[in-house]
């Protein structure tokens, strides 16, 4: 196996001649090496200027007893959040990190924009007192301008979608009747599969419809469920119809405290990434256990909206 030294001087020789790389790039320009052990050196090393520009945001991972966990995730992190480059290299590295958090605010505008046209085409089906008895909100990457476009497979249908998806939360007054909530579902549904199926556009959007008093009781942030669908409101960004009744939702987070209870959880999942970090930094990358490498891989988990 190449030693974390060879490594080293490999990447050393790649950015003397590139300029600055992301670790993608840097994956990419030796495929040989496994990630880890290119991590590894990069982390390891002296030599290397390194900038992160990523924002984190908590997950609960389902598949490990509802661990918190930080998104990006070390790997994604790593290969699409840090940009590394030698000391003669500043000023570069300056100007390409700018550039590089600038596309993935283009991207994540874009996405944002795909859903103000969705949340358009829904409420032309409703009259103007209806509209004013809900709100929709964005969550997830693009809450934290971090969205990409680069191709992945939707796990239902096989179709190739266009990066992050676009996740959707509609907050309905409870005094509004079910037929509203049946026409909002059914125009979700259709617009979900035009923007997945459509050349123009590959891209994902989930969304869920739920009543006010039903967004409240999952502040109690009582089971998975419920932290999970608190999260998604804590991070969420306004998205279309009545304000005020967002800022009551956001209001209620606070008059209920589930807001500290979040904050208490990105910070015992933001120790558990930096003692992740530490132990991965020199573990044995050809003999890496299940557990450990959990810490650094893509979890499997799949946030699902309740």
């Amino acid at each position: 196996m190449t030693s974390i030294s060879d490594i080293e001087a490999r990447i050393l020789q790649t950015l003397s001649g590139k300029g600055p790389q992301l670790g993608k790039e840097l994956a990419f320009a030796m495929p040989d090496v496994p990630v880890l052990a290119l991590w590894q050196a990069c982390f390891r090393s002296q030599s290397f200027l390194i900038s992160h520009f990523a924002s984190y945001y908590l997950r609960y991972d389902i598949t490990r007893e509802d661990q918190v966990r930080l998104s990006p995730s070390i790997l994604r992190d790593f290969l699409s959040f840090t940009l590394f480059g030698l000391p003669d290299q500043r000023e570069q590295m300056i100007e390409r990190q700018g550039s590089l958090s600038n596309m993935h605010r283009e991207i994540s505008r874009e996405k944002i924009a795909l859903a103000q046209s969705a949340m358009k085409a829904v409420f032309l089906k409703l009259t103007r007192e209806t509209r004013s008895q809900l709100c929709a909100f964005i969550a997830g990457d693009l809450a934290y301008f971090l969205a990409h476009n680069e191709p992945r497979e939707h796990a239902a249908s096989g179709e190739m979608v266009k990066g992050s998806d676009v996740d959707i939360v509609i907050i309905l007054s409870d005094a509004l009747p079910e037929e509203v909530k049946e026409t909002i579902d059914s125009e979700m549904v259709r617009l979900k599969s035009i923007y997945l199926r459509h050349p123009d556009y590959r891209q994902e959007i989930d969304f869920i419809t739920k009543r006010q008093s039903v967004m409240e009781r999952q502040f109690g942030y009582a089971n998975i469920h419920d932290k999970i669908a608190s999260k998604i409101a804590y991070e969420s960004m306004f998205l279309g119809g009545s304000l005020t009744m967002y800022m009551e939702v956001r209001d209620a987070m606070t008059r209920l405290a589930v807001d500290k209870l979040i904050e208490g959880d990105f910070e015992h999942a933001l120790k558990d990434r930096k003692n992740a970090m530490r132990k991965l930094l020199h573990v044995d990358a050809s003999t890496i256990d299940d557990e450990t490498r959990s810490l650094f891989y893509f979890s499997q988990e799949r946030v699902e909206f309740s």
